[in-house]
């Protein structure tokens, strides 16, 4: 969870989900899990087990079993679908700008593209592409220069290098990498790549 500051909800939530898998779970793994001091645990645990959402079962003195109730099956199930209600609306306000983007690149009267960055914003903006209801954008590959992923594909599309560009009769490169966005416009102009071709998302 590289975006989300973790909350005491999303904390609650991770943790039974977490004991519910791994009843023989340690404090050590939980605090790893929950994103915590060691010290916190025992706390985090008391909540739990006083809200009837957890027990402890004492193996023995040094080995303690966490096991989930009903109740926090309930409560786990009714965080998850507020978790997930909160991202799909996150997911709707990122979908509406990529939306945009994508109608600013028809305007220019591109319709075959590249991408170049095989990352979460590719992916992101070929999902987008995927679940439209028309089809006036086609993606017909992604470029990257990583060679150990080349060959393979991202969400059906294939991977494959900067040399084979000229492979693909395309509209438009779209640069969907945000900490290496200059340095691939620059890659780009080294093979003499039209400048009007080269389109950036985050620019």
């Amino acid at each position: 969870m590289k975006f989300f500051s973790p909350t005491s909800e999303l904390k609650e939530l991770l943790l039974l989900q977490h004991i519910e898998k791994n009843p023989d779970t340690t404090q050590k793994e939980i605090a790893k899990v929950i994103n915590g001091a060691k010290s916190m645990v025992n706390v985090n645990i008391d909540n739990l087990e006083e809200n009837g959402y957890m027990v402890r079962d004492y193996q023995s003195a040094k080995i303690v079993y966490y096991n989930i109730t009903p109740e926090g099956v309930k409560r786990k199930n009714y965080l998850l679908i507020n978790y997930m209600r909160e991202l799909l609306d996150l997911y709707r306000l990122a979908k509406e700008n990529v939306e945009k983007f994508l109608l600013e690149i028809e305007e220019r009267g591109y319709s075959k593209l590249l991408i170049y960055g095989a990352g979460e914003v590719a992916e992101t903006i070929l999902g987008v592409i995927r679940d439209r209801n028309k089809d006036t954008l086609k993606v017909l590959a992604v470029i990257d220069d990583n060679d150990e992923i080349q060959g393979k594909e991202l969400l059906g599309y294939k991977i494959i290098s900067r040399a084979d560009i000229n492979h693909y009769e395309h509209d438009a490169v779209i640069i969907t990498s945000y900490a290496y966005e200059d340095e691939i416009r620059g890659k780009l102009k080294e093979l003499n790549y039209s400048e009007n071709k080269i389109i950036r998302f985050f620019s």
